[in-house]
């Protein structure tokens, strides 16, 4: 199966678009599924991907061009034994929808969605299938698109992957294998800890994309560290009192260095953080508002999600609350490009 796997990526986005890349130059049937000018472009130029700290134009000079076979959809491909979706959650419902009936017997449906939404969409629809396997995974590495068929990102990463049915060894095993070839891939011990202690990580994207495009070059990167930090403690409690246990991710920082980032004075945590902030690209959701002009994000599906467990718990979550509270408040609007640090911190400490 991993010599021969016939393998669709449903998703030409930056997450889709690397996998493609990557698996393309190892296995001979890899598929990527899109269409419009994505389908176009890389039909007729192939796929351009390039390795770089952040997204720039002028770093785009060390990138290659990768051939992949391009298709608008899975009946073109005759008996498919992974198909990898990488969409948002949001899209979830269509896609699910367009593959009804179309699904053959032990073909491994592998949702790589942010959050824990997609076991919830997912599982029910496919269980009707005709014997449909499903994995979920998660990925740790930052890309992203600059135009169809044109993708950055900063280093490989790695992909973990899991099921919520432990009689599927056999399954993980052998995606395990498949993937490994073009991502480093490990299965994961706890596939529930893993799904949130990625989400908690995610947690941060919503600050950033609420500081705009520029976030990085913040003159209160003192005021940053205090927001990001204390969310991540925030949810990291939140976390624990759900019986949610940390599965160290790859790539990733630990809970240990994140809750030092909360409680250590800024004197000694300040420099890392800082280091850090420099490392950090345009996450998913601010690609969704300020590429795409998007209405859907993956708001309500991590931190929506996390506030329901700290309701849950009976919980404050204060700067959770507060920074989802500006987000819904602000991607509304039409011309929305980021608050200031300052502001978002005066919003969250009003009494």
């Amino acid at each position: 199966m991993t010599k021969d796997a016939k393998i669709i990526i449903y998703g030409a986005g930056a997450i889709g678009s690397t996998l493609a890349a990557w698996l393309s130059e190892k296995h001979e049937h890899v598929y990527l599924l899109c269409r419009g000018e994505s389908a176009k472009r890389i039909r007729e130029k192939g796929l351009e991907i390039y390795s770089s700290p952040h997204p720039d134009p002028l770093e785009r000079k060390g990138s290659r061009i990768v051939s992949i076979k391009v298709i608008e959809s899975i009946d073109e491909v005759e008996n498919p034994d992974v198909i990898a979706l990488a969409v948002k959650n949001y899209s979830l419902p269509e896609i699910v929808k367009s593959l009804e009936g179309k699904i053959k017997k032990d073909t491994v449906i592998l949702g790589l969605q942010n959050g824990v939404a997609n076991q919830r969409s997912l599982t029910p629809a496919l269980s009707k299938g005709e014997g449909a396997e499903l994995l979920f995974g998660v990925l740790a590495y930052n890309a992203w698109l600059d135009a169809p068929g044109v993708v950055g990102y900063q280093h490989k990463g790695v992909l973990v992957i899991g099921s919520a049915n432990t009689t599927q060894k056999k399954e993980l095993k052998n995606v395990a294998a498949i993937f490994n070839i073009g991502i480093e891939t490990f299965i994961a011990k706890d596939w529930r800890n893993v799904a949130h202690t990625k989400l908690m990580i995610n947690l941060g994207n919503s600050i950033t994309t609420l500081l705009g495009k520029n976030f990085q070059s913040t003159n209160r990167p003192d005021l940053l560290q205090k927001i990001i930090s204390n969310m991540m403690l925030e949810g990291m409690n939140i976390l624990k009192a759900e019986g949610i246990q940390e599965e160290h991710i790859k790539g990733l920082p630990s809970w240990t260095l994140l809750k030092a980032s909360a409680v250590l004075p800024q004197l000694i945590t300040a420099p890392l953080f800082r280091k850090n902030l420099k490392k950090m690209g345009m996450s998913s959701m601010a690609q969704d508002i300020f590429s795409r002009n998007a209405t859907d994000t993956e708001l309500d599906d991590i931190n929506g999600y996390l506030l329901s467990l700290a309701d849950k718990h009976k919980m404050d979550a204060r700067y959770n609350r507060a920074v989802y509270r500006l987000c819904k408040e602000q991607f509304g609007k039409a011309e929305f490009e980021g608050m200031s640090v300052k502001d978002v911190w005066n919003n969250i400490n009003l009494k």
